[in-house]
């Protein structure tokens, strides 16, 4: 494990002396020298994705030495120690986990997490919505840790994602087939599956997870998996053509081997308008 030192001026004070290092931390917090981590209040981010295989989640595995490198100078040894042998991702190629980071002093929780979505993945300007938060006792058997949860939804096909520079492994995973994760974040993405399936009945936020240019049964596709449903295909579509939300491209597809579907893509004005008055999207 590596040993701290902490420079100031002209002098070297060794990391052990505590009283030394106390003033310090308060010198440096006087004078904004250094950003503090909020080690006790974390976000983590699920990440949505649909395509032809049904709805998809983003997770990925950490790389332990490109980890260390990035670390604050102020944690602290035994913080180290302990996050190498005791975070499940740090001590087992099995365990996955969502994205996600201690929030800094100097950050707002919306704008964190705007932030950890695009140095994860390189994604900016998607649609990202706060889940709530998670503050079980034990969720982080070795330290006291509360998460805020977010998610976000994104086509797979329309974004080349920017895996991060500590991030070993990225890789969708079918909700059905998740493979171990770290702490409670398989009951994140259920919180968030429950949230984003109440928002879908009320704005139109399931279409962030389209192509830019889709077919009626792509709609219908995406609503069904959603909310875990098969929906009349009559009664969908008379609704989601009475919203007067699509536009009709005037192109069909191509290279298919059924009969060609027409392609219609997003009133955009239209679309912010329900995004704001909500709609009401119950088809029994």
């Amino acid at each position: 494990m590596r040993s701290y030192f902490l420079k100031f001026g002209a002098k070297i004070i060794d990391s052990d002396n505590y009283k030394a290092i106390k003033c310090l931390y308060l010198l440096l917090l006087q004078s904004k020298r250094f950003t503090m981590i909020l080690n006790s209040v974390s976000v983590d981010c699920v990440i949505f994705g649909f395509d032809k295989s049904g709805l998809r989640v983003l997770l990925n595995q950490i790389d332990k030495e490109a980890l260390q490198q990035s670390l604050p100078e102020q944690i602290s040894s035994d913080q180290i120690k302990k996050l190498y042998e005791q975070h499940p991702v740090l001590t087992s190629d099995r365990f996955w986990s969502l994205f996600g980071g201690h929030v800094p002093e100097d950050k707002d929780l919306d704008e964190y997490a705007k932030s950890l979505l695009f140095q994860a993945t390189g994604l900016h300007n998607v649609f990202l919505q706060q889940i709530r938060t998670f503050g079980s006792l034990k969720r982080v058997p070795y330290t006291r840790v509360i998460t805020v949860g977010y998610y976000s939804l994104i086509n797979p096909d329309h974004y080349n994602l920017k895996q991060s520079s500590i991030a070993k492994s990225l890789q969708w995973f079918n909700l059905n087939e998740l493979p171990p994760l770290c702490f409670d974040h398989d009951k994140i993405i259920e919180e968030a599956l429950i949230k984003l399936r109440r928002e879908v009945m009320y704005h139109p936020v399931g279409f962030h997870l389209l192509p830019e240019k889709f077919t009626l049964t792509e709609i219908q596709s995406l609503y069904e998996v959603i909310l875990n449903k098969k929906m009349d295909t009559r009664n969908f579509r008379k609704k989601i053509t009475n919203m007067e939300l699509l536009i009709d491209s005037g192109e069909k597809q191509q290279n298919v081997a059924h009969r060609a579907a027409r392609l219609y893509s997003f009133d955009t004005k239209v679309y912010e308008k329900l995004k704001e008055e909500g709609l009401n999207f119950r088809i029994e």
